[in-house]
């Protein structure tokens, strides 16, 4: 896998909790803002987790970085606007993009199974891939960890299924808790 061939920058490891901000922020910059001072003042969200919610998008596929450091939407981003906010459309559009993510898929393979990798196992692949301490690593395991909650609780089940797989899935274990 590329990912695992070069070291992950900080940034590149996922920091924002609120899925539900991260598409506040993916909307705010398809509305035109820019700069991480434009995107907090049209979302009301503290100006340093826009920063974390902007490279959470980037990471999942919504957000390119441009030059000149601002963000632009991709076309995924682009999408996940026709998206209803809160919709099963929305759900699965996160869920598509987490699991498709090569950085998400390094850190965290298999975090929207029904045998995800437990927050020690993410935390000590995040300090080998990023060289973050143990810590920080664990905190943004907890993260991925947070991702798979509100999602699964948004399903209410201990699976998350593919689209095309949700109308047959009849899964009746509990969402993994936090650790």
């Amino acid at each position: 896998m590329p990912t695992a061939r070069r070291r992950l920058e900080s940034k590149d490891i996922p920091q924002a909790d609120s899925l539900e901000n991260v598409r506040r922020i993916i909307d705010a910059v398809a509305d035109g803002s820019k700069s991480k001072a434009d995107v907090s003042d049209r979302t009301g969200i503290n100006p340093r987790h826009v920063l974390y919610g902007l490279h959470t998008a980037r990471v999942l596929g919504f957000l390119v970085e441009e030059e000149g450091g601002g963000f632009g939407t991709t076309e995924l981003g682009n999408a996940l606007r026709n998206d209803p906010a809160g919709s099963a459309e929305e759900r699965e559009s996160f869920r598509k993009s987490i699991q498709d993510s090569e950085i998400i898929g390094a850190i965290a393979p298999g975090i929207l199974t029904d045998k995800p990798p437990t927050q020690d196992t993410i935390t000590k692949n995040i300090v080998k891939l990023s060289g973050l301490s143990d810590s920080t690593a664990g905190r943004r395991a907890q993260t991925l960890i947070s991702w798979r909650t509100q999602i699964l609780s948004q399903l209410g089940t201990g699976v998350v299924p593919a689209a095309d797989d949700a109308a047959d899935e009849s899964d009746e274990e509990e969402p993994v808790a936090q650790a």
